[in-house]
């Protein structure tokens, strides 16, 4: 994903509404890219911090964003590990039809 690409999303990634291959390869860009990670940051900030203002609540933008960060790559993980082990039990099942059952 390239620094365009990755600024389009970062509105639908503050919204929660990236596909998993799509987060995951923003996330991605997002950490090794400074001007990108300033952007999200900037855009996060605009977002959550004029409402924490108004209701005078702390906001430490850095550490959001990393768990926010952290949470997206947490859940395509499990996603993966998920889409594997389904995978292997049509493998399993599959290999039982086909063997003619279990004797």
């Amino acid at each position: 994903m390239d620094c365009k690409e990755t600024q389009r999303c970062i509105h639908l990634f503050l919204k929660d509404e990236l596909d998993w291959d799509t987060a995951q390869k923003f996330v991605e860009h997002v950490r090794s890219c400074n001007e990108c990670m300033e952007e999200l940051t900037i855009e996060y900030l605009l977002s959550e911090g004029m409402s924490r203002l108004e209701n005078a609540d702390d906001i430490d933008v850095q550490k959001e964003l990393e768990e926010m960060l952290n949470r997206t790559m947490l859940r395509v993980k499990r996603r993966k590990q998920l889409k594997a082990g389904l995978f292997m039990l049509a493998s399993m099942l599959l290999s039982i039809i086909l063997l003619g059952g279990t004797g």
